[in-house]
């Protein structure tokens, strides 16, 4: 029998927005003074002598750091804390109905102010992250199938600073062109080609310790940098430990697939212990 999940800290009417709307921003999961800490690691990503490693991303003013070669994932010690945080975690299993869930993911965005003018306000190409994988001829539609993914905000955004883009109730669009046909998993292939379906995004503005979270089908980029403060964000998601799918280094075959070291298994909590795979829910 599942634990029954307490404490919920959502009110029913912000649970119906985001499945309505397909994202919701949760005001202050960390303080201020949180933000403050997990920002100033990121920025000790950034080489003092400013040489970009190879390995990362960098593309008008926005930087991917890469921990190694490929991996993107920042789980040292310092930052598990951010992988069992207990408030979010309620938050998530108040939305996917379930307590036992895993968490993947951990890479960071380095956003800075740029001034080249472009033709879109978004840095990227609107994109889906499915939680089924692109063999998959269609999608199930069923709750343990969704992932929430989403990011904290270590820093103030407002818009036009870099914030994530989305489409309001897009994920209800991409379901309703998805079922439209057979197939419906590998339309505009593979759902890598769709912008044309949503010409107009809005732009999330958030405080930082803010976490802004989306539902797996949701169209979504991020914008330009136009304003001085640097965007500093991790990212996260959460599904179900019966989600039916593995999608790359699923969190739950952890224990058997990744190898944590004694610094970062001392920093988890029996919770995070769970959310990493280590120990079984």
């Amino acid at each position: 029998m599942q634990p029954t999940v307490i404490d919920a800290p959502l009110t029913a009417e912000k649970v119906d927005a985001f499945w309505e709307d397909g994202y919701l921003l949760v005001p202050g999961v960390l303080s201020r003074e949180e933000a403050a800490h997990y920002g100033g690691l990121i920025l000790d990503l950034m080489p003092r002598d400013l040489h970009v490693p190879d390995h990362w991303e960098a593309n008008d003013g926005r930087f991917k750091p890469f921990y190694t070669r490929g991996n993107d994932r920042f789980d040292g010690p310092e930052f598990i804390p951010l992988f069992q945080h207990e408030r979010l975690y309620r938050v998530m299993a108040q939305l996917l109905r379930s307590p036992r869930l895993f968490v993947r993911d951990g890479s960071v965005a380095i956003t800075m102010r740029t001034d080249t003018p472009h033709d879109s306000e978004l840095s990227q190409p609107l994109h889906l992250d499915p939680a089924t994988p692109g063999n998959r001829d269609e999608f199930l539609f069923t709750l343990p199938e969704v992932e929430i993914g989403g990011c904290y905000y270590f820093t103030d955004v407002e818009v036009g600073g870099g914030g994530i883009h989305v489409v309001p109730g897009g994920h209800r669009a991409v379901e309703r062109e998805a079922r439209a046909v057979p197939r419906g998993r590998q339309r505009f292939n593979r759902w890598r080609e769709f912008a044309h379906l949503f010409p107009e995004t809005v732009e999330v503005p958030g405080n930082a310790g803010d976490f802004v979270l989306m539902h797996h089908l949701m169209p979504h980029a991020a914008s330009y940098n136009r304003r001085s403060r640097t965007r500093l964000a991790q990212f996260f998601r959460y599904c179900r430990d019966d989600q039916p799918y593995v999608i790359g280094e699923r969190p739950g075959d952890q224990a058997a697939n990744r190898v944590y070291g004694d610094l970062q298994l001392a920093a988890m909590t029996p919770l995070g212990r769970k959310l990493l795979g280590v120990d079984p829910w």
